[in-house]
């Protein structure tokens, strides 16, 4: 069972590269195979696995809503299954702050389903600029494992920022459980007399991005602060490499650590899978998502100003055009981590649409919606 229970580390992995949030809907079906080595079989040669993940992504004029859903098959059994459904809210006053909220269930093996399963919710606050953002989040789950329960709590903040093509992020993290045997399954030391234990995490992360190819490495120091004396360091190396619009091959190699919020112990992991996007529209991989929003500014008599802010790094290829332009980009200028594109218009009905690293057209996202013939869209404005 805890052999079982460390392959679901890989759909962890899975689940946690497919978060990084776009501002356009996207379907991507990813198939991997892995080699796992759990921490208390350092003389085995590892467990074969295979990885099946899907994810689907919706974002609306309010909110994106995230769900995916992953199977990790092992050489005896199928191992693991995990499903996360989470939501982004932007707030209304300030998109620079951005809510995410979530829930993901896992159960360790599907042909034995009293051998255990595991329960967690989370929230995160992010504020986000151009050149980098700060987040703190929290995180509550149950573990249920041969019949034993447990609980494990979980704070976080952490910030990042931006040089080029090069983004570099650190994190704390603390973390409380009662889910001893989790401890024990990844080899570490604990006190027989505690009820409960907790450990510190200090991550450091850096990641080289050229368009949608990307190269990253994590260093992570995890350290007991009570009920356990465990001490240990862990590295990870990841890649995506694009192929075409529709296809990326992927690929991970390090430590994984023991998670208590998952319940998943601690493994060495090495990965390699291809990633596939579906549908009518294959989506490529932007570097951060492009928020876009129209306002009209009205004038004396008639007629008025048409601003469309889009909220984008500066390495981004941002385009703003419309029917007005005969479909020509209008200038842009650089305000408070936003692109603004400003026209004057006489009265009448428009159309006006948002392009990122020459991506499809797209509506912004507080304007009525109408697909074009190419599988973009615009969205409609009224000048009074």
């Amino acid at each position: 069972m805890i052999r079982r229970a460390a392959l679901g580390l890989l759909i962890l992995a899975a689940a946690h590269g497919s978060a990084a949030a776009q501002a356009l809907p996207e379907v991507r079906v990813e198939a991997a195979y892995a080699r796992v080595q759990q921490a208390l079989d350092s003389g085995a040669r590892g467990t074969d696995a295979a990885i099946l993940a899907v994810l689907w992504r919706r974002p609306t004029e309010r909110w994106t809503f995230l769900a995916s859903a992953n199977l990790t098959y092992g050489r005896d059994s199928i191992a693991a299954a995990q499903g996360v459904a989470a939501i982004s809210v932007p707030w209304a006053l300030d998109e620079r702050f951005l809510t995410e909220a979530g829930i993901a269930g896992a159960q360790f093996s599907l042909r034995s389903a009293g051998r255990g399963g595991n329960a967690n919710i989370f929230a995160r606050q992010h504020f986000v600029t151009d050149r980098g953002g700060a987040w703190v989040g929290g995180a509550l789950a149950r573990t249920s494992r041969d019949e034993r329960g447990g609980t494990s709590v979980a704070s976080s903040v952490g910030a990042w920022t931006r040089l080029g093509f090069l983004y570099g992020s650190t994190s704390f993290a603390r973390q409380e459980s009662n889910d001893f045997a989790l401890l024990v399954a990844s080899g570490a030391q604990t006190d027989p007399t505690a009820s409960r234990y907790m450990i510190d995490d200090l991550e450091l992360a850096l990641e080289a991005r050229g368009g949608p190819n990307s190269l990253g490495l994590s260093w992570v120091s995890r350290r007991g602060v009570s009920g356990t004396s465990t001490g240990v360091i862990a590295l990870s190396t990841s890649g995506i490499l694009q192929l075409t619009d529709r296809v990326a091959v992927t690929a991970t190699a390090g430590r994984q650590l023991a998670d208590p919020l998952r319940g998943l112990p601690q493994a060495e992991v090495i990965s390699a899978g291809v990633r596939v996007s579906i549908g009518a529209n294959p989506l490529p991989v932007l570097q951060r998502s492009a928020i876009s929003r129209a306002t009209v500014e009205t004038r004396p008599g008639g007629g008025g100003d048409l601003v469309v802010r889009v909220f984008a790094a500066d390495t981004m290829l941002i385009a703003v055009a419309g029917d007005f332009s005969d479909w020509q980009p209008l200038p842009l200028e650089r305000e408070d981590g936003f692109w603004v594109a400003r026209v004057r218009l006489p009265p009448g009905s428009y159309r006006v649409a948002v392009r990122a690293n020459l991506g499809l057209w797209r509506a912004p996202r507080n304007l009525a919606r109408v697909r074009d013939d190419f599988g973009g869209e615009a969205g409609i404005v009224v000048i009074p």
